[in-house]
């Protein structure tokens, strides 16, 4: 075995572990809870791709708190029913926390403050100028652990 074949065979199960290690606290994309067409555990790729309102407005690159982020925002186009912004996180390459803020019109608006399963943690919260800050978070991610048990606990502050 030569040792462009040992490297390569190498590289393979490090991308192979690395691939594991992510998918062990990442839920399913499978449906778990879908939100303008994105759900946890999506690629960037996919996101911008399945994101419903992606074409009516911009996206940018964000510093993110444990990966990238990109971000989502309206554009004059946009219909009134679109969201106003959104932020999407990811770890180890996986969309693991959404902040979308939707208008009053949006029927991911309506529903309970605080919704949860054991893949995820969805809050809304009311804002001042009508529109409502849906925070969607990954309940296996290491990096919103302190952002879950608050969101939990009821002790959210507001951003």
């Amino acid at each position: 075995m030569g040792g462009g074949s040992l490297g390569a065979a190498f590289i393979a199960a490090a991308l192979g572990i690395v691939t594991l290690t992510a998918l062990s606290f990442a839920p399913p994309a499978t449906g778990a809870f879908a939100m303008h067409g994105i759900e946890l555990g999506m690629t960037a790729s996919e996101v911008v791709r399945r994101f419903d309102a992606g074409p009516a407005g911009r996206w940018s690159e964000a510093p993110g708190c444990a990966g990238p982020s990109i971000e989502w925002s309206r554009g004059e186009a946009a219909p009134a029913r679109a969201p106003v912004s959104a932020r999407f996180e990811f770890h180890q390459g996986l969309l693991m926390a959404a902040r979308v803020r939707v208008t009053p019109e949006d029927p991911s608006a309506r529903g309970a403050r605080l919704e949860t399963s054991a893949q995820f943690v969805l809050a809304r919260e009311a804002r001042d100028d009508g529109s409502s800050m849906i925070v969607l978070l990954a309940r296996g991610c290491p990096e919103h652990e302190a952002e879950v048990e608050r969101l939990l606990s009821g002790s959210s502050a507001r951003r």
